[in-house]
């Protein structure tokens, strides 16, 4: 960690002239220094983010109500004391009476971007199909693929590596009803990956799910997306698709830059099983101005967070495209929707009786369910598969166990 060093007078480091000037405490100087040195050499794009975000800061475009910035609870002297969360460190701030901004202190990671590389933190790879198995190739320079149309996924967290996420990703992204199984396989895409152990969203992080803006964990891994983003604004014809719950990540990135005043009209964006609220992700896309299929999501019936505000969203939809969604098609769409709630309990009601049927056990057997999931598992696990899904069904083994049926599907 860097360190802080001997106290004098404050000193300006940004904003000097445009009237909301960024001072810096002496002891917090050189830390901001060695960010500014890492910034200027090219080689760190996650500390060039760092001095960006303190420019913005002093151009007002950073402040309590973005997520970039956590508030903290101390008010000095009638001042306000807040954190910015940024790629790789803290910066805690305090804004001034005088309309300007006091940096008091900076804890920061100078590993960062050897963490990144090591894939214990958030980065951009490129996966390519090769020999029949998805490899992910870090790019260090965080930017994807300068080609038209190129395709872009943003992972789920809960993978053992970028080789195993480009894997699952892989047909699910070929989902977005443009894109398909075939253009993934043979051209490719690029592939944001977020370490962690945890599933993003969901019902077990059901409040940070449906709140997504205020997902603390994920603002770290979106400032780095939202840069990949930023910087991909001249490709034409960019297609973002999450799986699962990149969901989060691609709404706080989406939000990040159109907060900026960023439009991306070129753009697709696609959700597949969003386990975040698609009400939000959706609003975020308007400010954007990226494209939405009428198929802009792809939920499972079981997924509730997915399903919890179609209604919304879809009302949301008519009002912000009402040039090119018709009241018609809304109507339509809530229709489906309202299929999709019947899709529900009917697909609770197969995976009771498949509970019944295959392994003779119901769903109010813990013990038993967990056996049996295990038991199927490890079935395709030992590559028995094809045996697998015909016993117990294909919607039920989708459902319950989703990254084998994905990792099965994108073997075909």
């Amino acid at each position: 960690m860097f360190s802080n060093s001997a106290p004098n007078q404050d000193v300006i480091i940004a904003g000097q002239h445009s009237g909301k000037p960024v001072t810096i405490v002496p002891t917090a100087k050189p830390v901001y220094d060695q960010l500014a040195k890492l910034a200027r050499d090219g080689n760190n794009y996650w500390a060039e983010i760092t001095v960006k975000a303190i420019n913005e800061l002093a151009a007002g475009r950073l402040h309590q109500s973005n997520i970039f910035v956590k508030p903290g609870a101390v008010h000095r002297n009638g001042t306000e004391e807040f954190v910015m969360i940024l790629p790789g460190c803290k910066v805690t701030c305090e804004k001034l009476d005088a309309d300007g901004f006091r940096i008091l202190h900076f804890e920061a990671d100078i590993h960062y971007g050897e963490a990144i590389k090591a894939k214990a933190k958030p980065g951009l790879y490129q996966a390519s199909k090769i020999n029949g198995a998805w490899k992910a190739e870090l790019r260090k320079d965080g930017l994807i693929e300068h080609k038209e149309d190129r395709l872009v996924a943003i992972s789920d967290s809960g993978y053992d590596n970028p080789d195993e996420a480009a894997g699952i990703a892989a047909p699910r992204i070929g989902e977005a009803p443009h894109v398909g199984s075939l253009r993934v396989n043979t051209k490719g895409f690029d592939l944001h990956f977020t370490p962690g152990e945890k599933r993003i969203g969901g019902l077990s992080n059901y409040r940070n799910a449906i709140r997504v803006n205020q997902y603390t964990e994920l603002h770290e891994s979106a400032m780095l997306l939202a840069r990949t983003m930023y910087e991909a604004k001249e490709v034409p014809g960019v297609t973002w698709v999450s799986e699962d719950g990149g969901s989060g990540v691609l709404t706080q990135a989406m939000t990040i830059i159109a907060a900026q005043g960023i439009q991306l009209p070129s753009h697709v964006v696609f959700m597949f099983n969003p386990t975040t609220s698609p009400n939000t992700a959706v609003k975020a896309a308007h400010n954007l101005g990226v494209l939405l299929d009428r198929k802009f999501i792809k939920t499972r019936p079981i997924n509730i967070v997915g399903n919890r505000d179609h209604l919304e969203m879809n009302w949301n939809r008519w009002k912000s495209e009402n040039d090119s969604l018709t009241a018609l098609q809304a109507g339509v769409d809530a229709f489906a929707y309202g299929k999709s709630l019947q899709g529900m309990i009917m697909t609770g009601a197969t995976i009771a009786a498949g509970f019944a049927g295959v392994a003779g056990v119901s769903l109010t057997a813990p013990a038993a369910l967990t056996t049996f999931l295990a038991a199927i598992g490890g079935a395709l696990a030992a590559g028995k598969a094809v045996g697998t899904v015909a016993s117990v069904g294909n919607g039920l083994v989708e459902n319950l166990l989703p990254k084998h049926h994905d990792k099965l599907k994108g073997k075909f």
